[in-house]
């Protein structure tokens, strides 16, 4: 070892070539980590301090988690750093290599022996991960859910964990499989908030059905695999030998020691390098509250090719929707004042970093994820630490009931124990293709920790959400900086920031306290000065980047630019939403809130234009509220800027701008363009004669979002003529480089000095050096040359400066019937929302006083979900069930505030 001057820090050495019977030194490194862990391990304290454990490049295979305890702590001021020696490439690995001698099996696959006792769930190919045998066979042009690479079931029980599900012979394959319980399931829950996994248990060809083993526990909610919103559920199988028909397709025989395997074109056996996965975790700090690992700092390193955990335990998560793995290629258990890096997790097959119960001061810096199978960065606080926790789970599968009386809740603000994350940082980093494997999953997912702030992130390419807080306990988060878009990929009614706050105040739906909201919400949540946009469709409902369901209480939400999509507020006290824009083909959703919600909106630019996806008419409304029972909810509404570009009228809750007004909303408000500087270029701050600028709203800074790596912009996309591209170097400094022909970027590529006029697909590649070393990651985006640029209905509304007119709003809306106003539910992903998720039935807008609806016991916001026990799906199921009982009395089934009801009704009311 080698010990540098002053204070005696000592510089361990790391190295493929080196030798674990060495002493460490630069010229005798060990040849692993673990290695000069235990070195370090041996030293006293003081000895140890400021340590360092300088990486050679190279591939390091570990057999096992790196695990650190307490005793291998740093110092305040002096931690232990592990860290890339300069500029080198260093992939910590959790797979073994794989020494294989193919021959012939049939078809053109080849089989070959592996040693026994090795079991791996991912096999990769000169780095390359290959598909496990599957069906349908997985299509790398169209890898998500709306591909081919999925087949629709017939039917299933709807209802976790599912026993079964059927399929149609004529879709399905007709292959017999000899073994089919090797197989797992993947499959989308029927309200599309997450897709789960099951064991195949067997075959039942006679009934068209496969029978289903454990799982299923990878999300909460009683929804399961089955028929919902006029679709079912999608799937795939895979892990099935007759499956194996496909190029890059492998199947491993455990029983049998064999692997299987359709080389692709391109690709020679005998040279290649194989790989199996096998460890899901590979660092692990292990310590606790009152034994922290402290002052450790991981630097440079390149984590990759961890096993696939979703069939591992799962624990539902307070009263969110989601469930989680608690374990990641990176696990931190009671840890104080560690760091995580410039580091790269790419392609680990769960959560990439997981924070688990007490952590304080733990930051995530300057690391980029791509293709994590779980949430790239999930922080999770343990149950213990909340009071009075439940989950949905202990609702919908154990039957146990909610705490509904006062007398049983804990009246003690904040949490009981300190095993929760707190103070601790995500920023500047890059998180793309979130979800390879589970659905359900976020860039940066919170729940049960305290003052967390994510600044500063770019975050694309998820299946679910950006950054999701699952719960109210116990806030102080700061959402500052991020630059998010392309998000809510594969699932629906969601938005790319989420959350919820269903803590001690939320009893249930339409039953909240609000002396109870700072039991948990400790301090206000702040969302401030983000780029948050939605380019794309969702799947299923769903139309706010700004997503604030059930129960989520104490928000500041501030300075964000709101693309595509649009704020919701569903029931929650106390959220302050001011100077923000928003520009989306959709209302602003205001839903459910319960009286004196102390709620405020102010000095925001809102504007309407273009048409919903999916829809023909552009949008009339500006604002939708549904189900707002109390009087004087939008009295915190002032000094605001509406416009809608389609029509230029002001419509919400079928009152005019005067109407509206009148009512005593939005008193010095105004209705009218907002002169937008530059909106096809990206700039909505306002000119200075904007009639916003007059009402209070104060422009913010187009620039500053996302990381603050190497970066450029526009972040690709296409252009038609020329396009100039800027590329802008790490804040850290140093000297940009680029190349436009594909290649990848050194420290002698050509030097940027001026914007990139582009006048051909290219791809562009940068990347910042200081003194020929590389800072930070490299930049890598394709600009693809068009006849004409396809933009966003919303965008081109804009643009344009204008809109098309509207005659009307969405046809066959909503009847009268009886003195009530009845709208139909499917398909209307602010009406799926405000029912809690119901995706069927008549929603009862109001019933006019004295009417025969309001005689018949009818009620504004009721849900008529049955006509004599025919359920209510379209229009037309209301007028065949009145057909049917002609003459007879009829019974409405009813849903009213989760509760079901049965309202009798004489024949003379049909």
């Amino acid at each position: 070892m080698s010990v540098v001057s002053g204070a005696a820090a000592v510089t361990l050495h790391v190295s493929p070539t080196g030798r674990d019977d060495a002493d460490g030194s630069a010229a005798r490194p060990f040849a692993t980590i673990a290695r000069a862990c235990d070195t370090l391990r041996a030293m006293p304290p003081a000895g140890r301090a400021g340590a360092t454990v300088e990486i050679a490049a190279g591939t390091y295979r570990l057999a096992a988690p790196l695990v650190f305890t307490p005793a291998d702590s740093g110092a305040g001021g002096a931690p232990v750093i592990y860290a890339a020696a300069r500029g080198a490439d260093v992939r910590l690995k959790g797979s073994v290599a794989l020494a294989l001698t193919w021959r012939p099996w049939r078809a053109g696959i080849l089989q070959a022996s592996v040693p026994a006792g090795i079991e791996f769930d991912q096999l990769l190919v000169n780095g390359v991960r290959q598909v496990r045998a599957r069906f349908p066979n997985f299509e790398p042009a169209r890898p998500l859910r709306d591909g081919p690479g999925y087949v629709a079931i017939a039917d299933g029980p709807n209802r976790r964990p599912d026993a079964w599900v059927s399929y149609d012979p004529a879709t399905f394959s007709p292959r017999a499989w000899q073994n089919p319980t090797t197989g797992i399931l993947h499959g989308f829950q029927s309200h599309n908030w997450g897709n789960m996994q099951y064991r195949i248990a067997g075959v039942d060809r006679a009934q068209h059905r496969l029978l289903l083993g454990e799982g299923g526990w990878q999300l909460q909610r009683a929804q399961g695999l089955g028929r919902a919103r006029e679709a079912a559920s999608p799937i795939f199988v895979e892990n099935i030998l007759e499956e194996l028909d496909a190029p890059r397709e492998w199947f491993h025989d455990v029983r049998r020691s064999t692997l299987y395997w359709l080389p692709p074109a391109g690709v020679d056996p005998a040279r290649a390098i194989f790989e199996g996965v096998v460890l899901d975790n590979l660092i692990h700090l292990r310590g606790s509250a009152a034994s922290p690992v402290k002052h450790i700092v991981f630097r440079g390193l390149s984590v990759t090719q961890t096993r696939m955990t979703f069939i591992a335990a799962y624990e539902p998560v307070s009263r969110g929707d989601w469930a989680i793995h608690r374990g990641g290629a990176v696990l931190l258990e009671g840890a104080e004042d560690c760091a995580i890096e410039d580091c790269d997790f790419d392609r680990v097959g769960g959560n990439a970093i997981f924070v688990s119960n007490y952590n304080r001061r733990v930051a995530v810096r300057g690391c980029r994820f791509e293709h994590t199978g779980d949430s790239a960065v999930a922080l999770v606080g343990s149950p213990a630490a909340v009071r009075n926790y439940q989950t949905w789970d202990q609702v919908d599968l154990e039957r146990r009931p909610w705490i509904s009386d006062l007398a049983q809740i804990d009246r003690t603000p904040g949490p009981r124990s300190p095993d929760y994350p707190a103070d601790c940082v995500v920023e500047n980093c890059v998180m793309a293709e979130i979800g390879d494997f589970g659905k359900q999953v976020a860039g940066v997912f919170i729940s049960k920790s305290h003052r967390v702030t994510v600044r500063h992130c770019t975050i694309h390419g998820t299946a679910r959400a950006a950054i999701c807080i699952n719960d109210g306990t116990w806030g102080g988060h700061v959402i500052a900086d991020c630059d998010i878009w392309d998000t809510v990929r594969e699932t629906g009614e969601h938005g790319p920031f989420n959350a919820w706050g269903r803590d001690r105040m939320w009893f249930k739906e339409g039953n909240l306290r609000k002396e109870l909201v700072r039991l948990d919400a400790l301090d206000a949540t702040i969302i401030r000065h983000n780029r948050i946009a939605n380019y794309r469709p969702s799947i299923s409902a769903g139309n706010w980047t700004i997503d604030l369901d059930d129960g989520s209480s104490r928000y500041e939400i501030t300075d964000n630019l709101s693309l595509g999509s649009t704020l919701k507020l569903r029931d929650g006290f106390d959220r302050k939403v001011w100077n923000n824009v928003f520009v989306s083909a959709v209302p602003l959703g205001f839903h459910v809130w319960p009286t004196a919600s102390d709620d405020r909106f102010f000095n925001n630019i809102t504007v309407v234009a273009g048409a919903r996806q999916g829809a023909r008419e552009p949008e009339p409304a500006m604002i939708r509220p549904i189900r707002m029972r109390a009087a004087g909810w939008a009295a915190g509404f002032d000094r605001n800027l509406y416009w809608n570009a389609n029509t230029r009228a002001f419509q919400a809750e079928g009152a005019d701008w005067k109407a509206w007004q009148a009512a005593g909303r939005d008193g010095r408000s105004e209705f009218a363009a907002p002169q937008f500087v530059d909106p096809a270029a990206g700039d909505f701050r306002v000119r200075e004669d904007s009639p916003a600028v007059a009402l209070g709203f104060r422009n913010f800074s187009m620039d500053g979002f996302g990381h603050e790596m190497t970066r450029m912009a526009p972040a690709g996309g296409e252009f038609a003529g020329q396009m100039l591209i800027t590329l802008v170097p790490d804040a850290r400094g140093g000297e940009l480089r680029y190349t436009i022909d594909g290649s990848e970027v050194t420290a002698s590529s050509p030097r940027y000095t001026q914007p990139l006029a582009l006048t051909e697909t290219t791809t562009v590649n940068a990347r910042t050096f200081r003194e020929g070393v590389p800072v930070g990651f490299a930049a890598s985006e394709r600009f693809t040359r068009v006849e004409r640029v396809s933009r966003p209905s919303w965008l081109e509304a804009i643009a344009a400066d204008g809109g098309v007119s509207v005659v009307g709003g969405p046809k066959d809306a909503a009847r009268e019937w009886r003195g009530a106003k009845l709208q139909l539910i499917a398909g209307d992903g602010d009406l799926i929302d405000a029912t809690g998720g119901l995706d069927y039935g008549l929603f009862v807008r109001e019933v006019r006083a004295g009417s025969a609806a309001a005689r018949a016991g009818l009620t504004a916001s009721d849900v008529v979900t049955a006509i004599n026990g025919r359920p209510l799906r379209q229009w037309s199921d209301w007028d065949t069930a009145w057909r049917e009982s002609a003459g007879r009395r009829g019974q409405l089934t009813i849903r009213r505030n989760q509760a079901r009801l049965t309202l009798e009704l004489p024949a003379e009311m049909q």
